[in-house]
């Protein structure tokens, strides 16, 4: 090896913890290191063997690795294990040939000899360690924030994908619920109009044979059948500004008995016709803090379907009552009732459903929609208690005004 005891030591130069050595002691590494060939696959030792040496690669290719998972491939002129010329623990990695290789090793036992001979080299030996583990610590330190890194992408990534598939999510209830409403347009409002059109046309057609009461009871019919389409599309009206966010709150002290008896008065005549009576027990004295246009349009669409469901002669309770900072509503009518496979989906656009309450009282149950909207958008909660042949209990609440 003798031709080639500068070139090794010129290789030696280049290992870290020799860079402070004198040039007569890497010479004399070099004349000590022996030449170790393996083939490809070959293991120069094991994790875990006692093997305390330092190699360089004059050519060939190695890897380190434990198992299956691979560290590191070094290559010609490099090296690796020069911890273990100061350090006796055992080996920390595999070392396979990836190709034919040939390598030089340095016993610790050589570096031992060098080191009592030439104690000071001891301090180049620190130093270059500490270099080392400063620099293992920047790399550690940068690994780390790398490694955080692509945790918060990963989390805003997946953050990105739940926000994705939420939004997704409320598109899709915003699109079937835009269906449904538009299914309501054009089947609900068909009805009273296909209705009008037919009685008109009879009326065209036959006016000179019909008599003063076919007559008379001709236009009650439109009159009626206009009444319902009015009151459907003036729902329709108030659902869809409540949906875009057009229709403004205005919250103030307000009278809660009195809303109660403007929208009363709305159905006085409906009220006559069936002899109905209003039984209310509400203190005059009861003050909420709500929208009274709001309010009064939830008792007046309450109120709406209680008249309309109830049997002639029948009675209607109102009764309000304070407790902490609510006020507790209830209107019970004495009806037909609400099965209660429908009571599911009373306050659901989306899952609306024609309740069959009486054949002759269809109800697209957009009036109930309509008050669940408002009331929580006045701070309230709302719900039905209902059973067939039995009567519904409509339940809900408005803050107190304090």
């Amino acid at each position: 090896m003798g031709n080639n005891i500068q070139d090794i030591t010129s290789l030696l130069h280049d290992v870290e913890i020799f860079s402070g050595f004198e040039e007569k002691i890497l010479k004399d590494f070099s004349q000590n290191m022996k030449t170790i060939s393996l083939k490809k696959g070959e293991v120069l030792f094991h994790k875990g063997d006692q093997d305390h040496a330092m190699y360089i690669i004059l050519d060939g290719s190695v890897q380190i690795h434990d198992n299956e998972y691979i560290f590191t491939i070094l290559n010609n002129k490099q090296f690796f294990g020069e911890y273990s010329l100061i350090d006796s623990a055992v080996r920390s990695a595999t070392v396979t040939a990836v190709r034919d290789s040939l390598l030089l090793e340095l016993k610790q036992e050589i570096f031992d000899k060098a080191t009592k001979k030439n104690p000071v080299i001891w301090e180049s030996v620190l130093i270059a360690l500490i270099k080392r583990l400063r620099d293992y610590n920047i790399l550690e330190e940068k690994l780390t924030l790398r490694t955080l890194n692509i945790q918060k992408q990963k989390y805003e990534l997946e953050k990105d994908k739940e926000s994705i598939n939420s939004q997704k999510n409320e598109l899709e209830l915003i699109n079937s619920t835009k269906d449904k409403f538009f299914t309501i347009i054009a089947n609900d409002l068909k009805i009273p109009f296909s209705t009008i059109h037919k009685v008109t046309e009879s009326l065209k057609s036959n006016f000179d044979n019909l008599s003063e009461d076919e007559i008379k009871n001709s236009i009650d019919k439109i009159n009626n059948f206009s009444k319902n389409a009015y009151s459907l599309l003036d729902k329709l009206l108030q659902w869809a500004q409540s949906q875009t966010g057009s229709m403004k709150i205005n919250f103030k002290r307000s009278n809660l008995l009195n809303a109660i008896k403007e929208a009363i008065e709305l159905y006085d005549g409906a009220i006559q016709q069936k002899n109905l009576i209003f039984k209310i027990n509400v203190d005059s004295n009861i003050y909420g803090y709500f929208d009274i246009d709001m309010v009064t349009t939830v008792f007046r669409n309450i109120l709406a379907n209680a008249v309309t469901h109830s049997k002639n002669n029948g009675i209607i309770f109102i009764i309000a009552k304070e407790s902490n900072d609510m006020i507790n509503i209830e209107v019970t009518d004495e009806g037909v009732g609400i099965e209660q496979k429908v009571l599911k989906s009373l306050f659901k656009i989306e899952d609306r459903q024609e309740m069959d309450i009486a054949s002759e009282h269809k109800n697209t149950g957009l009036g109930l929609i309509i008050c669940k909207e408002f009331i929580l958008k006045n701070g309230g909660e709302i719900w039905v208690e209902s059973s067939k042949e039995k009567g519904t209990t409509l339940k809900f609440t408005l803050p107190k005004a304090l």
